[in-house]
């Protein structure tokens, strides 16, 4: 089952933001989740990661609780739409079981898988998957640092 998208860069409608030299640049992807969406297993596009980028670090946003038992993983997409454990994308999952959408809050992290990474030509999809059921609706915002490979 996949939450309805309502990005407009992961629904390909906008084009990321990419660096024009060696600079960090933040991109903000945000995804609304319904109760209904707390299904163990949803998963969906929440952001892309631009061609010829590598990431650097991310921020996980939960500005207000989804319910104890809220866990969600993210990494990158594979052809049939769930996280990638190709070892060119990191080898797994970037994030596994993050709960800071339980009680809302923020986390900055550096996912060991980043270092794995390799760049590729085209955009690629960022997916997260709710590996926990919480309980309220609420906003999922993930924050990515990436740079020009």
């Amino acid at each position: 089952m996949a939450f309805k998208q309502l990005s407009a860069v992961a629904a390909g409608h906008q084009a990321p933001i990419t660096p024009g030299g060696s600079e960090l640049v933040r991109s903000r992807f945000g995804q609304p989740l319904a109760v209904a969406d707390h299904a163990v297993g949803t998963r969906g596009v929440i952001g892309i990661l631009p061609a010829g980028m590598l990431p650097v670090s991310l921020y996980i946003r939960v500005p207000a609780a989804l319910g104890a038992g809220f866990k969600a993983s993210i990494g990158l997409a594979d052809a049939a739409g769930d996280i990638s454990t190709a070892a060119d994308d990191g080898g797994g999952a970037w994030v596994t079981d993050n709960d800071v959408g339980a009680a809302g809050g923020y986390a900055h992290l550096v996912p060991a898988a980043f270092a794995k990474l390799a760049t590729k030509d085209e955009d690629r999809r960022i997916i997260l998957k709710v590996s926990g059921a919480g309980t309220a609706a609420g906003l999922f915002t993930l924050d990515l640092i990436y740079t020009n490979a």
